[in-house]
């Protein structure tokens, strides 16, 4: 094989998109956020962090245009304050010091921007939340995951830095509207003074943050009717007018109308920076009914709108969250709900982009135009909506999480499908996991054969495991080994990012966080639980299989020669691997192959479960929710017994190895409908059907997706796309911008993405 530049090959995929960066003209936005921030750092922490909410928000928050629909929009920082900022070694207060850090080697960047660089990483270095919670890991942690580098792929697992996935109760938001929560704030605030607390500058922090909003809403209002008072354009300027009166009306009122309601909403979400927005059709369905009821809009104009939301929504960005949940069990008016999800689904068929992330939450008794809709708008080539079935995952979540019937009924799910109790239960995915490439340091004495260096325990090797339940329990050994340590790194990330900040936007919307006076972290959130995105679980079974069958149950190749298949990649082994790729694999209905997915998945699945007794978790679940990161695991992996050769992705999700399901698509997903839901906290199925079938056998392609759920699939996503068609846009992608696919747990645009990840996405079976 031919030398690979692995730093490139790595850097190349970017979350498998192709990478486009501006040189970065100025920071003055930066720096006046930490001098904010060096101006207050004796305050208290949570009144330090209003305070840079506040300056933050002043920097962020950029003026209307003609086009909005709606009020607000964001325009990033490389330092400042979230929640989820999605970097991977973010939280709370944050230093993007490695983008900037490029920049100082870019011939474009002035002089006065690379001296500010220079301050800026110098400073948080010793001020960003990551570095504190980095510092307060124990030894045994910082030897046994000493780096942080995700995106080189090069350790067995990793711990992650963030707040992914915070579902706010945005029906609260709707039903008490900002006047609602100041007096909620204020009167516990009330309380807290009656009864002696001695701090309240938790309730002080989320009364700072609400008079942020009222200012920003403000300001917004005052610029909206400015722009429509220069305009001669009717349609703009009504439009303008319209925003401006809705801004000022939720100041002091809660929502009355459906554009209210979404404004309230949207601006919220910008502010508290939370990239998630739960179960819409709920918290908006009674608002649009009333509103068509009283002829303040019609069903045509309710549409505008959601399409203006939606474009709000595409403007934002970030592919990996956005999620709108419409349907399922637990919704306190159907009807009207409904009527929200049906015109949700509309507007994604006219929209057709990869966010948001709209999602189907469906259960038997449901209105079936939900169902019929759904599959209407997939056979557009839409990759949306994205289908979940209550009648398994309710049940799921209750045991999964351990969790009463009607809390579970509230399940939610963000990023790229990881799911948590919706405003009820912070489920922050700050761990990875590479399965694949645990198999493969105990199979060398802790030994990994990609670098040769030493990154696992040395439990013995092949040649020295003499059976295969040996070889079965020091894998699980190793395993357990990565997901203590991760488990300990999720508590202690809360832990110290909650001694930080209090999230007050977040806290407000979460159950218990005002009523029992503490934030999110601190005891505020009914549930604290953890989640640990999982890599190649699959291959890791299909390379189990493999050898079981091979070396242990019908001895056709030996313990070392196995080792020296692998370790030269396959040459001089032809024959070898393809009794390797000649085993049955996952995928295909085999039942002593699935039967090897199934254990190994569900026994790992309950390895992470019992980590939450040994440290302050509620939960703490494993997710097989990948992305285009599978194909980056890949590439640190050395070949593996499953006769998958090195550097080639790994599995993605709940699915088989690309292209190796090649019994059909009913096969496919039975294998899928095999693990069960009470052990995880999410997994992604995707398949690829053409568009062409889904146009022509809707009847039958609805039918196999119901009997899919029927035998306990939890949830299924689709690409949609022809024969030959992803082959031709690698080939003249400027005629292709319109295709769209499910990558893993998220979709873009086809052409945008690595080359690497096209390719395993081609690979994938279609379904004709």
């Amino acid at each position: 094989m031919d030398k690979i530049d692995f730093a490139k090959e790595m850097d190349s995929l970017n979350y498998g998109k192709l990478k486009g960066k501006k040189s970065i003209i100025s920071l003055e936005r930066e720096i006046e956020f930490t001098k904010t921030y060096m101006a207050h750092k004796e305050s208290a922490p949570y009144i330090l962090e209003a305070e840079c909410i506040r300056k933050q928000a002043s920097l962020i928050m950029i003026p209307i245009k003609d086009e909005d629909f709606f009020a607000g929009t964001l325009d990033r920082m490389y330092v400042g304050i979230d929640p989820e900022r999605g970097d991977g070694c973010e939280a709370a207060f944050f230093c993007s010091s490695n983008d900037l850090n490029d920049e100082l080697n870019n011939p474009n960047t002035s002089q006065l921007v690379k001296d500010d660089i220079n301050f800026l990483v110098e400073y948080w270095k010793n001020e960003a939340t990551y570095h504190k919670c980095r510092a307060a890991f124990p030894e045994h942690i910082q030897k046994g995951i000493p780096g942080d580098e995700y995106y080189k792929a090069l350790q067995v697992s990793f711990p992650m830095f963030g707040l992914g996935g915070p579902a706010l109760d945005f029906e609260k938001l709707v039903t008490l509207g900002i006047p609602g929560l100041q007096q909620l704030v204020e009167k516990r605030k009330e309380r807290a003074l009656k009864e002696n607390e001695t701090d309240t500058s938790f309730y002080d922090a989320m009364l700072v943050a609400l008079g942020v909003f009222i200012e920003t809403a403000d300001r917004y209002a005052k610029q909206a009717l400015s722009i429509a008072n220069e305009t001669n354009n009717f349609r703009i300027k009504n439009k303008l007018t319209t925003i401006a009166d809705d801004l000022q009306y939720i100041i002091k009122n809660k929502p009355s109308t459906f554009s209210q309601g979404i404004q309230l909403v949207w601006l919220y979400s910008l502010l508290s920076l939370v990239k998630n927005y739960g179960r819409m059709d709920i918290y908006l369905g009674d608002l649009l009914a009333n509103d068509i009821k009283n002829e303040i809009i019609t069903k045509e104009e309710a549409l505008d709108i959601t399409v203006g939301l939606w474009q709000k929504i595409v403007e934002r960005g970030d592919f990996f969250n956005n999620r709108i949940i419409i349907g399922g069990r637990g919704r306190r008016n159907e009807k009207n709900a409904d009527s929200f999800a049906m015109i949700a689904l509309e507007a994604q068929k006219i929209v057709n982009h990869a966010i948001p992330q709209l999602s189907v939450r469906w259960h038997d008794g449901m209105n079936k135009d939900i169902w019929d809709k759904s599959f209407e708008v997939l056979a557009t080539g839409s990759t949306m909506p994205i289908l979940y079935n209550d009648d398994v995952n309710v049940n799921g979540m209750m045991k999964a999480m351990n969790v009463p019937y009607n809390e579970a009924e509230d399940y939610g799910f963000y990023g790229c499908g990881e799911f948590l109790i919706d405003h009820k239960a912070i489920a922050s995915p700050d761990a990875a996991i590479n399965m694949l490439k645990a198999l493969d340091v105990t199979l060398r004495n802790g030994i990994d054969s990609f670098t040769s260096n030493k990154i696992g325990l040395d439990l013995g090797n092949l040649t020295t495991y003499k059976t295969f339940e040996e070889l079965r329990y020091a894998v699980l050994r190793q395993i357990e080994y990565q997901l203590s340590m991760l488990a300990d790194v999720q508590s202690i990330n809360y832990r110290v990012t909650g001694e930080i900040a209090s999230f007050p936007y977040l806290s407000m919307l979460y159950d218990d966080c005002i009523e029992r006076g503490k934030p999110l972290l601190s005891g505020g959130a009914k549930y604290l639980s953890g989640v640990v995105e999982s890599f190649g679980n699959n291959s890791a079974a299909d390379s189990l299989y493999a050898i079981k069958k091979l070396v242990y149950d019908d001895k056709l190749i030996t313990a070392e020669r196995m080792l020296e298949c692998l370790d030269k990649n396959f040459e001089g082994c032809k024959k070898e691997h393809k009794m390797m790729l000649n085993i049955s694999k996952y995928g295909n209905d085999n039942t002593e192959a699935d039967d090897m997915s199934t254990w190994f998945n569900e026994t790992v699945f309950k390895i992470t479960q019992r980590q939450k007794d040994y440290t302050p978790l509620d939960s703490f679940l494993i997710v097989l929710v990948n992305n285009g990161d599978n194909v980056m695991f890949g590439k640190a992996t050395g070949a593996s017994a499953d006769g998958r050769r090195k550097g080639e992705p790994v599995t993605n999700g709940n699915q088989p190895t690309a292209g190796r399901d090649t019994n059909g698509a009913t096969a496919l997903l039975n294998s899928m409908a095999k693990l069960s839901p009470e052990f995880h906290a999410g997994v992604t199925n995707n398949i690829k059907f053409s568009r062409t079938t889904l146009q022509q056998n809707s009847v039958q392609i609805k039918a196999l997706i119901r009997a899919f759920f029927k035998n306990g699939g939890t949830q299924i996503m689709v690409t949609s796309t022809d024969a030959g068609e992803l082959e031709n846009a690698q080939k003249e992608p400027e005629k292709y911008s319109h295709i769209f696919v499910r990558v893993g747990g998220y979709s873009e645009r086809f052409i945008n993405l690595s080359k690497d990840v096209q390719q395993e996405i081609i690979k994938r079976t279609l379904y004709i």
